[in-house]
């Protein structure tokens, strides 16, 4: 069986591997001690998890005890899991889907400008864009996705403009923070235009680069996985934001070589696009200048891009 874990700061939501038998009985006498019979040989079956020591349930003697070792190892030697999995999630360390997805619907704000991040897909497995807005205290709240497969840039570009105008009626402002290599021309585009000049031509926006160098780009995520005054800085709708959620998951992933060392880039999947479009969006806000006058009449903070 192949997993895709839940691997959550703190430990709320790592997937107990437990038996599944119809009808069995699994008690838990102490937190962290199960015990069930089983229903084959009749054996009883004691289950104990380092958690059963009161010493060992912070975040600080998880983090601890962690250094150095790979993740597969980490979830088979002390949270009991053998399940076979495809990869060490990309934000492991820094995300809760308790935290930072909402079980309710997120509502969008006039006051603010809405930030598209887009990555363009060479293959089959399309591109994307996420709809975001940066809030005055510094807080990223993610409204919507658009994840196509074998789509076309100018089928995609209209569909978002088309949803745009669903989803934020009444806007008064967009900036689109596009990846680097949609700058480039592509034979493969309507009379050979680049990405950016579709999607300059039916938004009629001026697209602004991302971060080029991915691991930039991710540190710039994680640092909007931290928390302001308690509260996420980064929030996402479930509901409308599948992918995303999946992905921070562990659909986003750094895969396996043969050898079991865990690779340096992550794996290209159904997840990857919009997780690259979020990115295109964190490393940019989180440089924004908050000093110098506004170009647009919109609530603090100033969304002054310029292009690097």
């Amino acid at each position: 069986m192949k997993l895709k874990p839940s691997y959550v700061q703190g430990g709320e939501e790592i997937p107990e591997d437990l038996p599944k038998y119809n009808g069995i009985k699994i008690e838990e006498p102490l937190k962290g001690f199960k015990v069930w019979k089983n229903p084959i040989n009749k054996f009883t079956v004691a289950r104990i998890h380092y958690s059963a020591d009161p010493k060992k349930r912070t975040s600080q003697w998880r983090s601890d005890a962690r250094a150095g070792i790979p993740f597969a190892e980490w979830m088979r030697e002390y949270e009991i899991v053998w399940s076979s999995f495809e990869g060490v999630p990309v934000y492991a360390e820094s995300y809760s889907k308790k935290f930072h997805v909402s079980s309710e619907p997120l509502q969008w704000s006039m006051e603010y400008p809405v930030v598209r991040g887009w990555d363009f897909g060479l293959d089959v497995l399309g591109m994307a864009c996420v709809f975001t807005q940066l809030l005055s205290n510094s807080r990223l709240f993610i409204y919507h996705e658009l994840v196509a497969s074998d789509s076309d840039i100018y089928t995609f570009a209209e569909a978002v403009q088309r949803y745009s105008l669903e989803w934020f009626p009444g806007c008064k402002k967009y900036f689109d923070i596009v990846d680097p290599s949609g700058f480039n021309r592509d034979a493969r585009n309507r009379d050979k235009k680049s990405y950016c000049d579709a999607v300059r031509d039916i938004l009629k926006t001026r697209p602004i680069p991302g971060v080029n160098a991915r691991n930039a780009r991710i540190k710039a995520v994680v640092k909007f996985l931290g928390s302001v005054k308690g509260l996420p800085k980064l929030y996402m709708d479930g509901s409308d934001c599948p992918t995303l959620v999946e992905g921070f998951d562990g659909g986003y992933h750094y895969g396996f070589t043969k050898d079991g060392q865990t690779k340096d880039i992550p794996e290209k999947n159904e997840h990857s696009h919009a997780h690259d479009a979020l990115q295109m969006v964190c490393s940019r806000v989180d440089n924004l200048n908050f000093e110098e006058d506004r170009n647009v009449e919109i609530a603090t903070p100033c969304y002054n891009f310029g292009r690097k």
